[in-house]
């Protein structure tokens, strides 16, 4: 076996050392030359979950009162998005990991919903079912769908959108109207929606509820077609030593 500037040259699957496991040779977290690159997930957790406890112990209810209370809560999904992205330890071995999302839903998560269906018959607890459905629930799915698909070996930038368009399918108002739609209730006039009171000044009408909708559309599509990696790993100095 011969070298190549010092270094031994790539074995093959022949020569008995195992392949590289998917999704690890070249991925930008692991040939990061920044110093900080290493620190930044766990950086990234401790700040979303912070954030996310804010949220929760604070005051919060299905309106919206005030933007920073919108932006504060988006920020924290953004940090606990870039923990999951910039996860280190890229491993199918890891998969154990998703079953703590698993047992949170069916332990606290669904009990909740379900007594807020079962239970709570005179609905006093609205504002509650609220919250647990959307501050909860639906992120926590975009969170493990994100975490999967980096622990199965997907990209960082990938991984961010992934759950960036998760977050923008919910916020888009497709929600606010198929529940018109596939609910056995008639359709009104103005659709009252926190979520797309802040961008519209009020209620808007069902047809324009669609079109907030389709809006969206191209936005999807954009985020994901944003060259993230090539980014990060230019944040990164992915790479940097080979090209020395």
């Amino acid at each position: 076996m011969t070298t190549q500037h010092g270094r031994p040259p790539a074995s093959s699957p022949g020569e008995g050392v195992p392949a590289a496991e998917p999704g690890r040779a070249g991925d930008v977290v692991l040939t990061a030359r920044r110093g900080w690159a290493p620190h930044v997930w766990w950086i990234a957790l401790a700040a979303g979950t912070v954030g996310a406890a804010v949220s929760w112990l604070a005051p919060h209810g299905r309106e919206i009162q005030a933007a920073w209370e919108l932006v504060v809560k988006l920020l924290a999904f953004a940090c606990l998005c870039c923990a999951i992205a910039f996860f280190p330890w890229v491993s199918r071995r890891l998969h154990w990991l998703l079953y703590i999302p698993f047992v949170f839903f069916t332990a606290y998560v669904i009990p909740r919903v379900s007594w807020f269906y079962y239970g709570d018959a005179g609905r006093l607890q609205g504002d509650g079912f609220y919250t647990h459905l959307y501050l909860l629930l639906y992120p926590g799915i975009v969170l493990t769908v994100a975490a999967a698909y980096r622990i199965g070996g997907g990209t960082p930038g990938r991984c961010l959108q992934v759950a960036v368009s998760g977050i923008l399918i919910v916020f888009s108002g497709l929600l606010d109207v198929m529940w018109q739609v596939v609910n056995p209730v008639e359709i009104p006039e103005l659709i009252d929606a926190p979520h797309i009171n802040l961008f519209t000044g009020g209620p808007i009408s069902f047809g324009a509820a669609i079109v907030f909708t389709l809006a969206h559309v191209p936005v999807v599509v954009a985020v994901n077609l944003l060259p993230l990696d090539r980014w990060i790993g230019r944040l990164l100095g992915a790479g940097e030593a080979a090209a020395r």
